[in-house]
């Protein structure tokens, strides 16, 4: 079964003998720079979420378009935030697009960052396509 097909995030193992990690996840940080909400990895709920995404998304018409419950997508950021279980065989692809993009909106500076996106703009706008292709796979 892969990790998309779990309706719920579960964290806990055999290592966890006194059950302190049981029902806790990864807490999801929103309005944190990038390398600071992914420290570790990306968090198992945002995860599952970009699972659910991948999955349902091309299904769907205007998936990042059309946009999610929004009493849903609050309680589902809150969750996230507190690092509680997230059952998401409930929650629509909507919704789930819209959490994902909620937290990309609340990235400082963006996913590249305001100095990476600067020089990414810089090497589009070169009229060399050899030296743009260089630039992106060094």
């Amino acid at each position: 079964m892969t990790v998309a097909a779990y309706g719920m995030v579960i964290c806990g193992g055999q290592d966890d003998l006194h059950g302190r990690y049981r029902g806790r996840i990864e807490k999801v940080k929103f309005g944190v720079p990038i390398n600071e909400a992914f420290s570790h990895d990306i968090p198992a709920t945002l995860l599952v979420l970009l699972l659910k995404v991948n999955k349902e998304g091309p299904l769907k018409k205007d998936i990042w378009r059309a946009p999610g419950n929004a009493a849903q997508v609050r309680k589902l950021s809150h969750i996230m935030q507190h690092g509680r279980l997230v059952n998401i065989s409930n929650i629509s692809v909507y919704t789930a697009a819209s959490v994902i993009k909620k937290f990309l909106s609340k990235l400082p500076g963006g996913i590249f960052g305001s100095e990476n996106e600067q020089e990414l703009f810089g090497i589009v706008q070169q009229p060399d396509n050899d030296q743009q292709r260089n630039v992106f796979c060094r």
